[in-house]
Formats: C-alpha cells, structure tokens, sequence
C-alpha cells in the first residue's frame, strides 16, 4: 500500500517517519496524504519527540500517483478538488509542525516529493537524489505549495526556470542553488542526519518551537510585524527556566541543565 509508512522514535528524542513503498518511489496519494497528516500530528503529540527526520529510503518521493489520480480526475472537477484538499492538509500538517523537521533525500525528489522535502526545515541529500518540479512535463501546473515553497527555497528566477522547464537538478547542483542543505554519500546519508537531528535535540525545545514559528512568520509579514511577533515571544522564552539557566551556567561556567520551561 503506497501509503503504508512507520514512525519510529528512537533516543535522545529523534525519531524517524519513514515511508515503506521505495519499490514504487513513495506515490503520493490520497492514502499516502492522510496517513502521513496523521503521523505528523502524532509525531507533534508526543513529548519523547523533539526533532522528525523524513526518510523514504531509496527514493524520497516520485510524486503524485499518477495511477490512483487518473481515475479520481475521471470522476470530474469536485473529485480532482477533494483528492487536492487532502495533499493540501498534509502538506499544512508538515509546514505547521512545531518541531524541528529534516528531509532525508535518496533517488526521486519529484513533484508533491520535491514539495514535501521544500516544506521542511533542512534538507540532507545523499548523492543519489534528483529533485523535478515534473508537473509541466505531465501537462499539469505546480500544486502541494510548490509555487510558493519553492521562491522562497531559491529565489523567483530560479524558481520560474525549474517550474517552467521541469528540468531534473542532481544532488550537486541542488547544494548550489539552496535545494539542499547536505549533501553526502548514500552509504553515510541517515548518519550524517542523525548528526543534525541530535544537534537540535539537544537545543531548548521552547526556544527552537518559537524560533521555528518566528522565521516561517517573518517569511510572511512585514518587517514591523515580525519585531513585534519576536517582542512576544521573548518576553515568554526569558521567564521561563532555561534562558536564567543559560546565562548562571554562562557565569559558572558549566554546561547547562535545560528543563525546557
């Protein structure tokens, strides 16, 4: 089942989301948008999460399943809409959660694929990836946020070059043009993420939940805007335990004991 996926949450508060249909490059369709709009809101519950990592093992994601959406969009304009409206929540449902989330990016980065690893925080490729805004080679329009993500990834010029042509950017380029954040050897890829991951799971889970939400905001709002969205949620983070904890340590010269409060 192309939507079959596992979480699995391992220690130090990383945990992993890993989408099980590689054979078929992870299709994302109507039950791969509800099952992964469901881990991703339990991946938020839960307390013993701090940082997610994607990961679709040999292939991220190929894109729309082309198989399952034929049929849909046979069934006219109100299906075509419904299949978009649960793409559209699962993609809300990464972009709104609260955590620090990684991509973990072999093979196939197409289309909604290519939109999913946009719409985390970091990208860490292996060599092996290949990133395709693939929707004008299939007669389509970019969908799942990709018109937006993607300026905002790499710049409007660039952006209108890859929506426009659908050409395919390997993992080398996708380091140059700020498609990817890392990228290293498929055999070293899931180790060199969980470097990453571990990093931030080791920050103060209150400050990085606000710092996360001020820069997607910022992204969004005017400059005025995003001071007094920062005022607010500082005067929050310094009454809380870890800032007055950071700055004793700082004077003691320890290493400092987070509680994150």
């Amino acid at each position: 089942m192309s939507g079959k996926m596992e979480l699995e949450v391992g220690d130090g508060g990383v945990a992993w989301l890993r989408f099980l249909a590689s054979d078929r490059r992870n299709p994302f369709g109507v039950t791969f948008a509800r099952e992964l709009a469901k881990r991703m809101r339990e991946a938020a519950a839960r307390d013993d999460v701090r940082v997610l990592l994607l990961s679709g093992g040999e292939h991220f994601c190929g894109g729309g399943d082309l198989i399952e959406f034929r049929g849909q969009v046979a069934e006219g304009a109100r299906a075509t809409w419904l299949v978009l409206e649960d793409v559209n929540a699962a993609m809300l449902a990464v972009y709104g959660f609260p955590k620090p989330c990684i991509a973990v990016v072999r093979g196939a980065c197409f289309g909604a694929g290519m939109s999913l690893a946009l719409v985390t925080d970091f990208s860490v490729s292996g060599e092996s990836a290949k990133f395709c805004q693939v929707f004008v080679n299939i007669g389509g329009a970019p969908d799942s946020g990709s018109s937006c993500l993607l300026q905002r990834r790499i710049g409007a010029a660039r952006a209108r070059t890859l929506i426009f042509t659908g050409r395919t950017v390997d993992a080398e380029q996708a380091l140059q043009i700020g498609l990817a954040d890392e990228v290293h050897p498929d055999s070293a890829l899931e180790e060199r993420a969980l470097l990453l991951a571990r990093e931030l799971a080791g920050k103060p889970s209150f400050g990085l939940f606000f710092a996360k939400q001020l820069v997607r905001s910022a992204a969004e709002t005017s400059f005025a805007e995003a001071l007094q969205a920062e005022g607010l949620a500082q005067s929050l983070i310094l009454q809380g335990h870890d800032f007055p904890e950071a700055m004793a340590a700082f004077t003691e010269k320890r290493k400092p004991l987070f509680r994150d409060m």
